[in-house]
């Protein structure tokens, strides 16, 4: 679609009143997808060749042939054109012979100055099946019209209850749009359908052009539905399963064809792999009034499934007919351990803003206390205007009940005030920098209804970035919360701000507060950089938490770990709040508009419950080197943890570790009886491990090295260990350094004495070995404190280097064509100065004599090459490599130990060079 075309089309939707949840005269109005050009179909038939269009049987069908008209009047037999100032008479509309998608026929409509409509005769219709729309539509020289397809439902009264808009379709067009809307299920009150054929327009008006409309399809399907509230969708751990599904509508014939039904449930996990299913067979019975006046199914089936441990899972329904499907749905539970109530605080929250759902309140609200939450951010001011705006006012006061604090949130305004502004409007600022009283009334009654309750207000949603870069921002929100607080009390009042925009100061002693979203278009520096900007501003940064965008090609936990890894970093950025992005987004949310949790729930809740009110700390190195982060709570701490390739972790870490999945099953991590240290492979997918000792991470993340280097000369050397008890008492035991090679450390026993919070400096001596190589070097210190305050000895990992770092020497390895191996050792000088060396070279190999070479005269910034040949290296008994450089009256040594692995791993990519574990 063009840029022009999406702004006439959104103008059209607009003036209509299709914008989305604002519902002209009191009618309840859908419209069936964002308008839409002829080349884009709305279509709902799946990922794969199920079609579900194609097993739907015609109730009506309009196409305008000549047993549609049979008086001949070039009018659509009982149909009724509209009258009125909108709907002027002298617009030309009639059948037309020259132009159909499928037959001979079309219905047209030609623009001129004026809107026009045609509806249908009432089409009888029940509440047992569910029906599909189809319709084709052409139009050719409309700039400011577009051709709109409708379907009301009517009551016995003949009352329209609700509209289904087809997309609208302007401009010209070679072929037809064939535009259609999914299955749709009445409701009770509903008896009949009548279909309009409308040509609209915006604020202006075309006096040319044509709109034609043909093949107009209302089908009918069987009624297929799975039971869905709170208990359907969140499945308490160890409790047994039951799947409730209703099935109506099945007709047992049509046109002399019988017909015979099966139902196939199917229950998968997280990955897509299939791990119960069942098929039953279904009784066709005729729907009658009496069972519709009863309100009883034709066919409920229940399925009692095994208890399924916490995680995910998807459950798939489809309606055989005659062993074709004809109906599919879908639905999802989560099984996890319910918590009792929701956290008394926290940071995290929910933006409920955007997608329109279909829970109600109570449901809602028991989600929300299973979901780690402290905060709400909810638009309210439809609601204020809704018929019942009492309800969301008791929602909102039993989200305080429950310690979740609502956010009003002042977006999609009363149609009224709305269509004061374009269409395309840049966003709420433009309404809240007129003069008040354009907005006063509208918002005085939101504040009168909810301000007892809501203290903290929002304008615009948190996509709505206009006031951004708004000069005296804060003055401009000082009198727009002086006007409202009016009726109540303000207590924050805040906007949607952009990552990279500058900050003006926010004078006033109020700290508002601005919000930034963090998807994956942003890094943790940007993100840090504007929180760190917005608050030294005086505002609060809130972060709204956005996931990566979908990929049917990804693993389920590709998602699931950028969301848990960016709630991560947004904790990192010291943040005052962090939401989730719209929580029922089709693509980004966590519930889908029925209540059932999206694959991204799991991860939410599970890192919210357990980061809640908790401080970011830092991170600790483990022996496997996996990347991770602190969190430092009240009793205990927090380790998240991931490692791009799976590794096991064996580390003490206190004695009531909990392991905890994303997807909300933990296990308790029990130690080794000897050292207590537990082991745990940690993937890709973040780990979380709740219950670890507070005290052991301080302690960790306190130990450092005085020095922390030293050169690679054989002589001892001396360093420091410095130490800081991080238990409120005094403790006394050893230290014991413990490096990887054979290094002499002494003494072998440090002694340990600290006072609580105390700092203390322990020194020792080390004395390399001739084989050392160069570079970084894991030491394990371990801790042993006699049992003051923890179970077992424990053990820290630092990194020390060996080498003065000017001298660098990297070996290359390349095959030979007769068998044999090239190895070529570069030295490279990075000494500061002037200095010029001179270096004696060796390769050794067990079982055969040295090979020594000499590079004499290497200048500061010069590299060289010794170059060596192993003939038939694969006949060697001991197939490791120790390369040695030493300099000639120096003090510098660099050694390089390469063993059988690592040699065929540098041998093919013998083309890229390997750089020693560190510089000497």
């Amino acid at each position: 679609m063009s840029a022009g075309a999406g702004r006439l089309l959104a103008a059209i939707a607009f003036f209509w009143g299709l914008v989305p949840g604002q519902f002209p005269e009191g009618q309840k109005v859908r419209a069936a997808d964002q308008p839409t050009l002829p080349e884009q179909q709305l279509d709902s038939a799946g990922k794969d060749d199920f079609d579900v269009y194609q097993g739907a049987i015609p109730v009506r069908v309009f196409s305008f042939e000549q047993d549609e008209d049979l008086d001949y009047d070039s009018q659509p037999d009982d149909w009724t054109r509209r009258r009125g100032l909108e709907f002027r008479q002298y617009v030309r509309a009639e059948i037309d012979y020259r132009h159909a998608s499928h037959e001979k026929r079309s219905l047209r409509i030609d623009a001129n100055g004026s809107g026009a409509a045609y509806y249908s005769p009432p089409i009888p219709i029940d509440a047992f099946h569910s029906y599909v729309m189809r319709a084709s539509v052409l139009t050719r020289g409309l700039q400011h019209d577009a051709a709109l397809v409708s379907f009301s439902f009517l009551n016995h009264r003949k009352q329209r209850v609700e509209r289904l808009l087809m997309p609208p379709v302007s401009g010209t067009h070679k072929s037809w749009a064939n535009l259609k809307i999914p299955p749709v299920t009445p409701s009770s009150e509903v008896k009949f359908v009548v279909v309009g054929c409308h040509l609209v327009h915006s604020e202006e008006m075309d006096l040319s052009g044509s709109a034609w409309f043909d093949e107009i399809i209302i089908a009918k399907l069987p009624s297929l539905s799975l039971a869905s509230n709170f208990e359907t969708h969140f499945r308490k751990s160890d409790s047994d399963i039951t799947i409730h599904s209703h099935a109506t509508g099945l007709d047992d014939s049509h046109q002399g064809a019988s017909f015979q039904y099966n139902l196939q449930l199917v229950v998968e996990d997280v990955y897509g792999r299939t791990i119960d299913q069942t098929v039953r067979e279904l009784k066709p019975a005729p729907s009658t009034e009496a069972t519709a006046r009863s309100g009883k199914q034709t066919d409920q089936t229940v399925w009692h499934l095994p208890v399924y441990p916490p995680g995910y899972y998807r459950v798939h329904a489809s309606l055989l007919r005659n062993d074709s499907t004809v109906v599919r749905k879908s639905t999802a539970f989560a099984v996890l351990n319910l918590v009792e109530k929701s956290p008394s605080v926290g940071e995290f929250g929910w933006n409920l803003s955007g997608a329109h759902h279909h829970i109600d309140y109570p449901d809602l609200l028991a989600i929300a206390q299973q979901s780690g939450i402290n905060w709400i951010k909810i638009p309210v001011w439809q609601d204020a205007y809704s018929h019942n705006p009492a309800a969301v006012g008791q929602f909102l006061t039993e989200l305080r009940n429950q310690s979740i604090n609502p956010i009003g949130m002042f977006a999609d305004p009363p149609r009224e005030i709305r269509q004061k502004y374009a269409p395309d409007w840049g966003g709420i600022s433009e309404l809240f920098v007129s003069p008040p009283i354009v907005w006063r009334e509208a918002a005085n009654q939101v504040m009168a209804l909810y301000s007892p309750t809501v203290t903290r207000w929002q304008l615009g949603d948190d996509n709505d970035s206009s006031f951004v870069g708004m000069p005296e921002l804060h003055r401009t929100m000082d009198e727009i919360r002086k006007e409202l607080q009016r009726i109540g009390q303000i207590r924050q009042l805040g906007v949607r701000w952009n990552v990279g925009s500058a900050v003006q100061r926010n004078p006033a002693l109020t700290r508002n507060f601005l919000t930034v979203i963090f998807d994956e278009h942003e890094t943790l520096e940007s993100v840090s950089r504007s929180v760190g900007e917005i608050q030294q501003a005086g505002y609060e940064a809130w972060v709204l938490v956005k996931a990566s965008k979908p990929d049917l090609r990804d693993d389920p936990h590709v998602r699931a770990n950028d969301l848990v890894r960016r709630m991560i970093l947004s904790k990192q950025t010291g943040c005052d709040l962090i939401f989730a992005y719209n929580v029922f987004d089709p693509e980004y949310g966590l519930l889908e508009p029925d209540g059932s949790p999206s694959e991204l729930f799991l991860p939410w809740r599970t890192v919210s419950l357990a980061l809640n009110h908790s401080q970011y700390a830092g991170s600790i190195q483990l022996p496997g080197r996996s990347q991770n982060h602190v969190f430092l709570r009240e009793h205990d701490a927090v380790l998240v943890l991931w490692n791009d390739e799976p590794i096991e972790e064996d580390i003490y870490l206190g004695d009531e570790v909990i392991q905890h999945t994303v997807w909300g099953d933990k296990r308790r991590l029990w130690g080794d009886a000897r050292t207590g240290r537990q082991k745990f492979t940690v993937t890709s997918v973040p780990m979380i491990l709740t219950g670890c000792s507070k005290e052991l991470m301080d302690w960790r993340m306190g130990v450092r090295f005085e020095k922390g280097r030293i050169s690679s000369s054989l002589a001892e050397q001396e360093d420091t260990l410095i130490v800081k008890n991080a238990f409120p008492w005094t403790v006394q035991g050893t230290v014991q350094i413990l490096p990887e090679y054979a290094w002499q450390i002494t003494p072998s026993h440090i002694p340990l004495v600290a006072q609580g919070d105390q700092e203390v400096a322990l020194p020792f001596g080390i004395k390399l070995p001739s084989r050392t190589n160069l570079g970084k070097q894991t030491l394990e210190i371990e801790f042993n404190l006699g049992g003051a305050g923890i179970s077992h000895p424990f053990r820290v990992y630092r990194d020390y280097l060996v080498g003065l770092g000017d001298v660098r020497m990297e070996i290359v390895l390349t095959p030979t064509d007769e068998g044999g191996v090239l190895v070529e050792q570069i030295v490279t000088n990075q000494t500061e100065t002037t200095e010029v060396i001179d270096m004696r070279c060796h390769l050794l190999i067990r079982g055969r004599r040295r090979q020594t070479r000499n590079i004499d005269g290497l200048a500061s910034g010069q590299s060289r090459k010794a170059v060596y040949l192993i003939p038939d290296f694969e006949n060697l008994e001991a197939k490791d490599l120790w390369l040695r450089a030493e300099q000639k009256n120096g003090r510098r040594i660099l050694n390089d130990v390469i063993d059988e692995e690592q040699f065929y791993k540098l041998l093919e990519r013998n083309t890229t060079p390997k750089e020693s574990a560190s510089n000497n």
